[in-house]
């Protein structure tokens, strides 16, 4: 009777198969699989600028660690300029990112500064460069609590600081001398105006179609003088 009535099982047999399904990351935003490359493509579009500046501190941590190369996170600053670091860190800033900063700054600004100079041949390259590095360091040193930060930074810090400091009074001293030998003409004027603790002008080189400076070193006073690398000092404990 039960063969008669073609009676079929509730459950089908199970199957055994060697297929495992796919990871997550094996699919693209439209749910295709997406084909395996080796290279840098997507590599390049995770260290992709981002379109927007940070508008509070935790845009620009996640921003931060995207960029795995000094130089990267250099350009990054320069691109967010003195102006957004003052407003994002105005409550605080954390040891652990002011110590990377610090430590992007000492290693980048000179080589930067340097390639600027060798680009522009002059010397007022160089030193705006300098003053942008002195503009973050006042920015920085705007946020709240900053006295307790920069007492967490702990030890290994302090060399940092002495070379960036140190590289600073360098390029200040060093601009002050070649604009005393020049007569103060040209770019060893603009040289000495900021050692002396004078605001720097871009040169025409430098400026936009509508003679702006360039994102991220526009704006500010430009200081580069023993003045105010001198209080910096004192504010970095150095």
């Amino acid at each position: 009777m039960v063969l008669t009535a073609h009676l079929k099982p509730i459950t089908a047999p199970s199957r055994r198969t060697d297929e495992r399904p796919l990871p997550c990351w094996s699919f693209g935003p439209d749910g295709k699989p997406v084909k395996e490359q080796s290279g840098g493509p997507q590599l390049q579009a995770t260290l992709a600028a981002p379109d927007q500046l940070p508008s509070t501190s935790s845009d620009f941590y996640r921003d931060w660690r995207r960029y795995p190369t000094p130089d990267d996170r250099y350009r990054y600053l320069v691109r967010c300029g003195p102006d957004t670091l003052r407003a994002i860190f105005r409550v605080e800033v954390s040891a652990e990112a002011l110590r990377e900063i610090l430590a992007v700054l000492e290693a980048c600004w000179l080589g930067h500064g340097g390639a600027a100079e060798e680009a522009e041949g002059g010397a007022g390259a160089a030193l705006r460069e300098a003053a942008f590095v002195v503009r973050v360091l006042e920015a920085l040193s705007a946020a709240g609590r900053f006295t307790l930060t920069v007492r967490l930074l702990g030890s290994g810090s302090k060399p940092v600081l002495e070379r960036l400091f140190g590289g600073l009074e360098a390029a200040a001293a060093a601009t002050a001398a070649e604009a005393e030998a020049e007569g103060g003409s040209g770019d060893a004027a603009l040289a000495a105006q900021a050692a002396d603790g004078g605001a720097v002008s871009p040169p025409a080189g430098d400026a936009g179609p509508s003679g702006a400076a360039p994102e991220g070193r526009a704006g500010g006073s430009g200081m580069c003088g023993p003045e105010q690398l001198a209080a910096l000092r004192r504010v970095f404990g150095v």
